[in-house]
């Protein structure tokens, strides 16, 4: 072979690994980005999926109709419902989106995610603070609360016409009604059995009160 047929050759071969070099550059150029791409991708997913809050539960609280204590983590998404009964409360921190109260009796079905808290209330009130740049938004039967603020601000959400529970007082007993001759021995004993030990004072004393109250009849003997 002469010496001019081999630099030819050498050439040759040089010009084909540089283009192979240049191919297969691009190729893990490409993959690299698709790759970058769907790494981004799902990261973004992923923060979003991983916004919850954490409830804070005075007295019986469910979510999702679980029973429910102080430290659970509540997801977009989450039905919340406070038992109807005095002092009972409960508290979601969402963190950097802010925070949501709720009374005894409310029930709301809460949705949040960057830059919105919204949500169903069916029933009750709940106040929800939140930072400037968060938007409210939440559905009731008598039509959708809304802010934007660009401060700090606290939204009252509210079902028109509910009011707050309080404890049901237990119904005082049915009088005993007193003839014109007084309590007799069977109405002091029912009184005795339905009052226990504590109420044998009580219908001694309405027995008393009674029978000085009764008219005197005079004698007719000499």
């Amino acid at each position: 072979m002469s010496i001019r047929s081999f630099v030819t050759l050498k050439v040759r071969t040089l010009i084909l690994l540089s283009v192979l070099v240049a191919s297969l550059a691009f190729d893990m150029g490409s993959t690299l980005a698709a790759q970058n791409k769907g790494a981004a991708a799902a990261n973004a997913q992923t923060g979003n999926s991983q916004l919850n809050g954490q409830l804070i539960a005075s007295g019986p609280v469910t979510v999702n109709g679980n029973k429910a204590l102080t430290g659970t983590t509540v997801f977009t998404g989450s039905n919340i419902a406070v038992d109807c009964g005095s002092g009972n409360s409960a508290f979601v921190n969402l963190g950097r989106l802010g925070r949501i109260e709720m009374v005894a009796g409310t029930k709301l079905t809460l949705r949040f995610s960057d830059g919105m808290i919204s949500g169903d209330l069916q029933d009750g009130k709940a106040i929800i603070s939140t930072p400037g740049g968060v938007k409210v938004a939440v559905n009731t039967p008598d039509g959708v609360v809304s802010t934007d603020c660009a401060q700090s601000c606290v939204t009252p959400v509210a079902v028109q016409g509910f009011t707050q529970c309080a404890v049901v007082a237990a119904p005082a007993p049915a009088p005993v009604p007193i003839g014109p001759g007084g309590l007799s021995g069977r109405a002091i004993a029912g009184i005795l059995v339905g009052a226990g030990a504590g109420g044998a004072a009580i219908a001694v004393a309405a027995s008393s009160e009674a029978e000085a109250a009764s008219p005197t009849i005079p004698s007719t003997r000499p």
